[in-house]
């Protein structure tokens, strides 16, 4: 299930807090950084719905709509 806006920045926020005031390995406390960030957005967009719009084989405009998936 997507999380919120709000949720979401919470868990950025986190992100960024978890290593402030430690002494912490530069390259180690940027993967943690990259992987908690990545986990927020990944839980903020799969699940969500989207409407999709193209150009259909002759030319004429297309919507669609549906679920992002995590494949």
């Amino acid at each position: 299930m997507a999380i919120t806006e709000q949720e979401l920045s919470k868990i950025l926020q986190d992100a960024f807090d978890f290593d402030s005031d430690k002494e912490v390995n530069p390259a180690e406390a940027r993967k943690r950084l990259a992987e908690k960030i990545a986990s927020g957005v990944a839980q903020f967009v799969i699940g969500r719905t989207t409407v999709v719009t193209g150009t259909s084989a002759t030319g004429g405009p297309v919507t669609g709509k549906g679920i992002i998936q995590n494949v």
